[in-house]
């Protein structure tokens, strides 16, 4: 699991460093970090590397585990509300829940580590607020697992507040 987490994080530290600093200007913002709550609590942290396209690494505690995700998003404007915009996309996750600390739903006592990994979707809105650096949003971001025993999540929806730097 720590080897996995410091790839994962290696992976997109390299990517942040590799984005152009002068191409990313275009945007207002570049970085944002968050909160995430909803069905799963957490952190977030998001960085454009392109005019509409970030990549958003998400942390975060679900079913008394840990939940890792890397995800690239597409931003688009909706026009007629100024601030407000809509994103798609899609990444990767992995999971961890330790024996004797985790109660994933498809078990029915853990006694033994459990890990996922899989494949995720995402979409949602994002709100600038009074064209300040804070920024509310709502995703929905359903998931495949390769694991045998867990499949399909399709519940993940949360609430974002994010700061921009």
């Amino acid at each position: 699991m720590r080897f996995t987490l410091l790839v994962l994080f290696v992976t997109v530290s390299i990517l942040f460093s590799l984005v152009n600093e002068s191409s990313a200007q275009i945007a207002d913002y570049n970085t944002m970090i968050g909160v995430v709550g909803g069905t799963n609590i957490g952190g977030t942290v998001k960085q454009f590397i392109s005019y509409n396209g970030a990549v958003d690494l998400l942390v975060y505690r679900r079913w008394k585990g840990w939940v890792a995700a890397a995800l690239y998003e597409h931003h688009m404007d909706i026009r007629e509300f100024r601030g407000l915009e809509w994103y798609f996309g899609g990444g990767a996750h992995y999971g961890i829940w330790k024996d004797g600390k985790g109660e994933p739903p498809w078990v029915y006592k853990i006694d033994q580590d459990y890990n996922v990994y899989g494949v995720d979707a995402i979409t949602g809105v994002e709100y600038n607020i009074n064209r300040s650096n804070f920024f509310v949003g709502l995703y929905w971001k359903p998931a495949y697992n390769f694991n045998e025993y867990t499949k399909f999540w399709e519940d993940e929806v949360a609430f974002t507040l994010r700061y921009s730097l």
